[in-house]
């Protein structure tokens, strides 16, 4: 199959050095657009899209030169303020580029080994969480691989007040290490914030500092800012106070209509190398182009933008490029690289060529924007329909994919873990061996031996295993990988919810009675009262847990109250169970519904040590 694959890169390659080098001897884009009518073809875009944004500012630009770049919308729709060239955006983890390249501005001045351990950089014993033992290198960090789930403390404050050093932050939202470094790709803020930590640290600069001093100030991006609070540039912080965010979705068609004004939504990163930049369109255009400059200004030697920009990872053991030190590949009828980015305050997106040095950006003042952020930069690169990567696609074999999968990007260890087994993915074969399906729903299709298609998109899933064999669907920044147990535990999540709101019923029947004065008493009443108590409080943390991110302080109490639970659960199982065996005059319906309570409170007590509701410490 490598070989395979190796004979479509070679393809990919040549067509696309001849279809660029063309299209820049034409003045054309990738896609084909002739540059003077990027405009009119941009502009006709955003008024077939007009309902899907608030505002939203986009720059095209080939080399040196800046194509277009125009504004559309408004910045705060309620007093009509129009986005213009004073516009700031939230870039989000287009931030983590910044990261990238002050690492690759330290490894060229030799302060910086890209395959050392990480922790050579860091004080005694700051990780604390690792499972294995293979070192984790700054390369792991760039590609994503370095084997952390998800960060279960919230990353944002509300208040400047909260915000703490960027050490102190990372200290306390350490996730737990679940993958072999290197084996599974699963995006983490926190693993790029440890990055910027550790350029600090090299540097003996605050982080901030730093990417002034030999980032910004030499591209000369005068309306940026880099801290969580904004304050290392109070022209942007003075714009960004006067603006709004918003969320907007229009999708009638799939029942998500949704336009609602979230105010400013200024909200300070704790995490703050990992998305907190902050600027106008035409820094983050000086940015952008910095990467296909003759002459970048970034660094002293071509042959380290030359490495920056060469493949770092990729799909599995094919030769498809997925991360370039930090930079993700996407694939439209050209490979492109860039990074996008997404924040309660808006998202955007930066793509670039580096065969045709053609390149967009796309700032947004709203949430989980999809139509203009990966729509524009598909106008000015084709479809991945185009590409011969999908083109030249053959299938000579086929394996059966069908079974369950999680996202790498989860939880796996500690208090969340129950949240990964509720998105799961189960796959089942269509009416075909090349078609695969979710629910029904046609999900996959096979385009070669060990490549997918997303049905409905242009995206693609590469099909590879891990160390111990199990299946994985590559993913771009992360992977959906086969389990044999996350069916098993969805159901025990329903079985849980069903005890739960059956319980809720009983004690509002009970308070009735109370009220009433209908209830008498029973054997073991008070033991299966306080079970019911018990049940209850389990599942206000597991709702807690599921809808939202909370701070550390309340997930402890939270732990706390569902381990409570659980003893007290297995207590009241124990009193009911007696009181079913001594009571020789109890009814057989009643003797039921004992039977019933105690069962209930051994698996309410057995789902919080499974899915380790009390563990606030992983």
């Amino acid at each position: 199959m490598k070989k395979i694959l190796s004979a479509i890169l070679s393809a990919v390659t040549a067509f696309s050095i001849f279809c660029t080098s063309v299209s820049a001897a034409e003045n054309k884009t990738p896609s084909g657009i002739e540059f003077t009518d990027i405009g009119s073809e941009i502009e006709a875009f955003a008024k077939e899209n007009e309902g899907n944004y608030a505002s939203f500012g986009t720059a095209v630009f080939n080399g040196d030169e800046v194509l277009y770049s125009k504004h559309f919308g408004y910045i705060d729709r309620e007093n009509q303020i129009a986005a213009d060239e004073n516009a700031v955006y939230e870039w989000g983890s287009i931030s983590k580029m910044f990261v990238w390249v002050s690492v690759m501005q330290l490894y060229e001045q030799g302060k910086l080994d890209l395959n050392a351990d990480i922790q050579t950089y860091l004080p005694d014993g700051f990780l604390k969480k690792l499972k294995y033992d293979e070192p984790i290198t700054m390369l792991n960090l760039m590609n994503h691989n370095a084997g952390w789930q998800e960060t279960s403390s919230a990353l944002e404050v509300a208040d400047e007040k909260d915000i703490i050093s960027l050490e102190e932050a990372l200290k306390e939202t350490e996730p737990a290490q679940v993958f072999k470094p290197g084996e599974i790709t699963a995006y983490s803020n926190w693993g790029a914030a440890l990055a910027g930590y550790i350029v600090e640290r090299v540097s003996g600069m605050d982080y901030a500092e730093y990417l002034h001093k030999n980032v910004l100030d030499p591209l000369g991006m005068e309306q940026t800012s880099v801290s969580a609070d904004y304050r290392d540039n109070e022209w942007v912080r003075e714009q960004r106070e006067k603006e709004k965010a918003y969320i907007i979705m229009n999708y009638p068609e799939m029942g998500m209509v949704m336009d609602e004004d979230l105010g400013t939504a200024m909200s300070y990163i704790l995490l703050y190398p990992a998305g907190s930049v902050t600027g106008t369109l035409v820094d983050i255009t000086k940015f952008a182009q910095a990467f296909v400059d003759d002459d970048c200004p970034l660094f002293e030697k071509q042959e380290t933008l030359d490495l920056m920009l060469s493949a770092s990872d990729f799909y599995g053991d094919s030769d498809i490029q997925k991360n370039c030190h930090g930079l993700w590949v996407t694939e439209y009828a050209v490979s492109t690289m860039g990074h996008g980015g997404n924040v309660n305050a808006g998202s955007a997106n930066l793509v670039f060529d580096t065969e045709s040095k053609t390149g967009v950006v796309v700032l947004t003042n709203q949430q989980s924007e999809g139509v203009l952020n990966y729509g524009i930069p598909e106008l000015i690169f084709g479809s991945f329909e185009n590409n011969p990567i999908y083109t030249n696609a053959k299938i000579t074999e086929r394996t059966d994919i069908s079974g369950d999968y999680v996202l790498s990007r989860g939880f796996f260890d500690g208090v969340t873990k129950i949240s990964s087994c509720l998105g799961y993915l189960p796959l089942a074969q269509g009416e075909n061996q090349d078609s695969y399906t979710q629910g029904g729903i046609p999900a996959l299709t096979r385009i070669s031996d060990n490549l997918y298609m997303i049905d409905g998109s242009t995206d693609f899933l590469c099909q590879t295993e891990t160390s111990d064999g199990k299946i994985i669907l590559e993913y771009s920044s992360m992977s959906y990988i086969n389990s044999d147990t996350v069916a098993t535990e969805f159901i025990a999540v329903i079985i849980f919810a069903v005890i739960a709101v059956v319980t809720l019923v009983l004690l509002i029947i009970k308070g009735i009675k109370k009220i009433t004065r209908k209830y008498r008493p029973i054997p073991a009443g008070k033991w299966i009262l306080a079970g019911q108590l018990a049940r209850l409080a389990v599942g206000i943390v597991l709702i807690l847990l599921i809808s939202a991110m909370v701070p550390r302080t309340v997930l402890v109490i939270m732990c706390i109250a569902a381990g409570a639970g659980a003893i007290v659960c297995l207590v009241s199982a124990v009193f009911t169970a007696k009181a079913l065996f001594t009571e020789k005059e109890m009814k057989k319906f009643a003797r039921v519904r004992y039977a019933v309570s105690v069962l209930c409170n051994l698996f309410s007590a057995g789902f919080v040590v499974y899915f380790q509701l009390f563990n606030f410490w992983t």
